[in-house]
């Protein structure tokens, strides 16, 4: 049997293309139990903000710590591969290049605070839960078009509730917004 160039050439496309889908459903797979952390994260910490609100700074900074720690330990268990025996493949070099990344995350969320000083913690948690959801939008233009789906949802959910919902905006943040990571980490597992 003789295979043709085009034959060839068809060939290796369609095995490109096997190869680009295997890559992006391994992300989805690996990014999902994060959206599900961060969305618990949120869903608290709106919340506590909606119906304690004198708790509001103990719920966002331990949340935010858990968070951190079920993401690293996401990750380190993920980075082990199927086999829960396995000896870790954790690389310092990426969890420095992470940990700086967010670093500079916080940074740039701190400078925008600083330099717009939102009257009122409503403006506050609309200004910073927006970025994320942006985030994932530009992540979803290079990884894949269900991340930029959930950015999209989520962030026009930001929008609308801070337009249209008033004095319930932390609950519908913490439903919604917290809702939607969830949920949108549960679509990324299922993929």
């Amino acid at each position: 049997m003789t295979v043709t160039r085009e034959e060839a050439a068809k060939a290796l496309e369609e095995v490109s293309r096997a190869s680009d889908r295997i890559v992006t459903l391994k992300g989805y797979n690996q990014g999902a139990p994060h959206f599900i952390i961060w969305g618990l994260v949120w869903l608290v910490a709106n919340t506590v903000t909606q119906f304690w609100p004198d708790q509001t700074d103990w719920a966002w900074g331990s949340g935010i710590v858990m968070g951190m720690i079920a993401s690293a330990v996401a990750g380190i268990v993920q980075s082990r591969g199927v086999k829960p025996d396995a000896p870790s493949a954790f690389d310092p070099k990426t969890a420095r290049r992470v940990g700086l990344t967010w670093l500079v995350t916080l940074a740039f969320i701190s400078c925008l605070i600083f330099i717009s000083r939102p009257e009122t913690s409503r403006e506050a948690n609309a200004m910073i839960s927006i970025f994320f959801p942006f985030m994932y939008m530009g992540a979803g233009i290079w990884a894949g078009w269900r991340l930029f789906a959930i950015g999209l949802v989520t962030a026009a959910g930001i929008l609308a509730g801070f337009v249209w919902i008033g004095e319930y905006y932390a609950l519908w943040m913490g439903l919604f917004g917290g809702g939607s990571l969830i949920a949108g980490g549960l679509w990324l597992r299922s993929a």
